[in-house]
């Protein structure tokens, strides 16, 4: 099996130019979402897979245009399953004139490649792909299922497509599953925050400003309302057991790459007033007024619980409603599962350095999995200019994801 495993690594480090070629060649393929059509991408990769032998392949369209791939790859003997997942849709171009380079160009220079979801996820989607690849050659060695399930829809969401999948295809769902979602190859991210978004109401009475007496501010009164849920922030989180030390031990590697006080978010509850609104104009008092507020829980802060909070605080006040938007309990994985270390390490040997064990403020697909009881792990390159011009992926963080997706998933398949 050594001898198996190395001979992965010496074809990892023939096909760096390919790798770079069909990472540049996803980016030049437009997925913009909206609108969303992921069609052409999924062509692309399509007859890039179907060169393999005894690949079966699948395209699953739960709305169009989002069209979502599943390609699945036996190996020697039954065994586990592993899950590449990955969206294929992007953040759109916009304005154009602010970006050095063509936002659909793919091109390379300077170590980077450059383009509209070089970073977000193409490269990681290049990588799971051409991993993919590798263990097709050596089915032989490894028992179980590799699975690719690329999505057409997670950056709006992700209803028709990684959730549509879990739904949907039994293949789409793993024993364990790796991401190449935007982050750093120096930090494997186990988990994320959990979310609830509201929308707080409040009503008022009109009339003229000069006239205040004749009135009620729906501003003013809302204003106030949001003041004890903005205090959530200062509300104690018990951490579950090895998430607090994770934090802690990944802050001196994490932090310099996402900036000072990121530990101090993934240990709290924080609360983002992300939108205002309310009244005409500025002599007149406003009879209606509305907050959109982005509410993110650590681990070991429970949903409903918030929510109680946020009844308590609201329910019993005059001319305030609030309701749910959205909400996503906060999920991990062990920090110490087999897939985790298996990443880890392999990670540690492909960037030459320290790797951190961490979670994300933010999310991304992989809540999915974690939900539905999979281990899970992103680990993608760094996000560099990510929805904004110039978005660019470094070539040497493609080439250790390359490299840690490939290796752990035959580790994982051949244990």
């Amino acid at each position: 099996m050594s001898a198996i495993r190395e001979a992965l690594r010496t074809r990892i480090d023939a096909l760096q130019d390919d790798l770079v070629d069909f990472c540049a060649e996803l980016v030049r393929t437009d997925s913009q979402n909206p609108p969303g059509d992921t069609g052409p991408l999924a062509d692309l990769i399509e007859r890039r897979l179907a060169a393999l032998p005894d690949v079966e392949i699948r395209r699953v369209v739960a709305k169009e245009p989002a069209v979502n791939l599943v390609a699945i790859l036996k190996g020697a003997e039954p065994g586990r399953r592993l899950v590449f997942n990955g969206h294929l849709d992007t953040f759109p171009i916009g304005d154009p004139s602010p970006w050095t380079t063509d936002p659909l160009g793919g091109e390379t220079k300077d170590g980077k490649i450059y383009g509209r979801g070089a970073c977000d996820m193409k490269a990681g989607i290049a990588a799971s792909v051409m991993a993919f690849e590798l263990l097709a050659g050596c089915r032989d060695a490894w028992s179980g299922e590799a699975v690719l399930a690329l999505v057409g829809d997670e950056e709006t969401g992700g209803v028709w497509g990684t959730q549509y999948l879990l739904a949907n295809v039994e293949e789409a769902v793993g024993d364990a599953m790796i991401n190449g979602d935007a982050g750093s190859p120096l930090v494997a991210r186990i988990g994320e925050k959990g979310n609830l978004w509201v929308k707080v109401t409040a009503t008022g009475v009109p009339n003229h400003g000069a006239h205040v007496h004749l009135g009620r501010n729906a501003i003013e009164t809302l204003l106030a309302a949001l003041q004890p849920v903005l205090a959530l922030r200062d509300a104690p989180c018990p951490l579950p057991d090895g998430i607090g030390g994770t934090i802690t031990d990944a802050k001196p590697i994490s932090e310099p790459l996402s900036g000072a006080g990121e530990s101090d978010t993934l240990r709290n509850i924080t609360v983002n007033l992300g939108q205002i609104r309310g009244g005409l104009n500025i002599n007149t008092i406003p009879d209606s007024a509305e907050a959109l507020l982005d509410i993110r829980l650590p681990p070991g802060v429970a949903i409903p619980d918030v929510k109680a909070r946020v009844a308590a605080a609201l329910d019993p006040l005059p001319d305030i409603a609030w309701k749910t938007l959205s909400e996503c309990e906060p999920n991990w994985t062990e920090p110490d599962h087999e897939l985790v270390r298996l990443i880890h390490a392999n990670a540690e040997t492909a960037t030459g350095g320290d790797v951190a064990v961490n979670l994300r403020p933010g999310f991304s697909d992989a809540r999915f999995y974690r939900l539905r009881g999979v281990p899970s792990v992103v680990y993608g390159v760094a996000a560099n200019n990510m929805g904004s011009a110039d978005e660019y992926a470094a070539i040497d963080d493609l080439r250790a994801i390359f490299a840690v997706h490939t290796l752990t998933a035959f580790d994982y398949l051949s244990a």
